[in-house]
């Protein structure tokens, strides 16, 4: 578990390139306690809100509001495998 808190507002969608799709593979779930966040799947998107329990599906992008905290769960080697591409694209964002 995690208790995660957005300072900015942050689209990770330049985040993921690289994986399938270029969308998190890796399945959530969570709870928004302030805030908003918008789930993007290829057909549709969701809104998350203040108090709204959620499950999100792999094959997302998600953009979080400025002030947004939540919890989330999710599987290690799922997540790990996420994170790898987030670190990758981040270092080569640092290069720009």
């Amino acid at each position: 578990m995690s208790l995660i808190i957005c300072h900015e507002t942050l689209d990770i969608a330049p985040l993921l390139k690289g994986l399938p799709d270029d969308l998190c593979q890796c399945p959530h779930w969570g709870m928004i306690l302030k805030g908003r966040k918008l789930v993007k799947y290829r057909d549709h998107d969701e809104v998350l809100n203040e108090g709204d329990a959620y499950y999100m599906s792999p094959g997302h992008s998600t953009v979080t509001d400025a002030g947004t905290e939540w919890i989330e769960f999710s599987p290690t080697r799922e997540l790990e495998k996420t994170n790898e591409a987030v670190s990758r694209n981040l270092a080569a964002m640092d290069g720009d």
